[in-house]
């Protein structure tokens, strides 16, 4: 009987703990965002959502089909009661797990984005998989209305692109929500966003006809690095910076660069593989960064004369390579240095080092590292020339004077 009675109880402890879910949500009763952008409204902020049409993304290239996309639009004091506002636009209960793009216009980025990231490092819903970016010279609100042509979800070309453009392309960089909240507590270190921005009207390609053309008229462009002291944006590095940034931070997985040849042309190199090491001392007071960078590369396409069957003017291309590769880390440090942001975290680099100098110089570190002084050591080798050694223009050109 005891047996029987310590059964039932087992059983009904066990039903306790079995009974479903209690907190479920149907698909059609939900609304994927897939998109958000935050703009400055006055003293209020401005909250766009992107949200997909699931209806319409299975649908084929019918030409009464409607956008994949629906964007809406509220202003209010904070983001988490301009979510809640946004249920009095939109049809269903907006979801934010499928987020693949956060996009903050450069107004609000340049007076502090602190507020604002609360909210996104509380919400439960949000996976940190999502990338963030900064709308240079237009709104969030624009960029998130604008559609594009190889996708049916805006938000999934611009995850793709930037997600391959850092794989593939120096100047860009790839960063999730919580990579760039780490980097803005972190001591010793700022953090940089991709800048985001259009290279046309960006209306002209809302119309469902302009989709339809072979050359868009107008698209979404990453482009160049936003630099950060603490919360705020204080400048932007140009592409050249933006390279020389993310070589030096080992960001850079693959990528192409231009050298000049002795007779003017110019031979495009495809980078391989990196690595960069920084080092840090200190010398009379001040401290000294060496960073070594090792690049390797295959010769993807000569425009000009030059043997590359002879060892010496593969040594020649490796010379240009390592000088042009060294003035570009120069120019990101020297405009790192202007804007007074170590975006790359020598102040951490130094802490682990030397951890004296660096508990006596943390809390005035962008003086000191205004100050620092920087040396610059590059080895490039060339692996490569591709399935032929000498280019068939040489013997075009003989061809033609004959």
């Amino acid at each position: 009987m005891r047996k029987m009675i310590r059964v039932t109880l087992l059983l009904i402890l066990l039903l306790s703990i079995t009974t479903g879910c209690w907190n479920r949500q149907e698909l059609n009763q939900l609304s994927f965002v897939m998109a958000l952008g935050i703009d400055k409204h006055d003293n209020q902020i401005e909250l766009s959502a992107q949200v997909a049409n699931v209806g319409e993304i299975g649908m084929g290239s019918s030409s009464e089909r409607g956008t994949s996309v629906t964007n809406f639009h509220v202003v209010s004091p904070t983001l988490y009661e301009a979510l809640r506002k946004m249920t009095s636009h939109a049809p269903r209960e907006l979801y934010l797990s499928h987020l693949r793009m956060l996009v903050i216009s450069e107004e609000l980025a340049r007076e502090g984005v602190r507020d604002v990231l609360d909210f996104f490092m509380r919400n439960e819903q949000m996976r940190p998989d999502y990338f963030v970016a900064i709308a240079k010279d237009v709104q969030a609100k624009e960029i998130l209305s604008t559609l594009t042509p190889t996708e049916k979800i805006p938000a999934n070309k611009l995850y793709s692109s930037l997600k391959t453009s850092q794989n593939l392309w120096a100047p860009t960089i790839a960063v999730h929500i919580d990579e760039f909240v780490a980097n803005l507590v972190a001591l010793g270190k700022e953090p940089v966003l991709t800048g985001l921005k259009s290279n046309g009207e960006l209306a002209v390609l809302n119309k469902d006809n302009k989709l339809k053309m072979s050359d868009a008229p107008v698209g979404l462009v990453f482009t160049q690095l936003g630099v950060f002291r603490g919360d705020r944006l204080v400048g932007w590095l140009n592409e050249q910076e933006s390279k020389g940034y993310n070589y030096i931070s080992g960001n850079v997985k693959s990528t192409v660069g231009d050298v000049l040849l002795p007779d003017g042309g110019e031979a495009s190199i495809h980078i391989l593989r990196t690595k960069s090491k920084v080092t840090a001392a200190m010398k009379e007071g001040k401290p000294v960064f060496t960073v070594k960078l090792q690049v390797e590369g295959d010769i993807g396409e000569v425009e000009g004369s030059i043997d590359l069957t002879k060892s010496e003017s593969i040594y020649l291309l490796e010379q240009v390579m390592e000088k042009k590769l060294k003035e570009g880390l120069q120019v990101a440090v020297s405009k790192a240095q202007k804007l007074e942001a170590d975006i790359f975290g020598f102040g951490e680099i130094l802490h682990r080092s030397d951890p004296g100098s660096w508990k006596r110089m943390k809390a005035d570190w962008p003086s000191y590292f205004v100050k620092s002084e920087v040396i610059v050591q590059v080895d490039a080798k060339l692996r490569r020339t591709g399935k032929v050694s000498s280019s068939f223009i040489e013997e075009l050109k003989k061809k033609t004077k004959e």
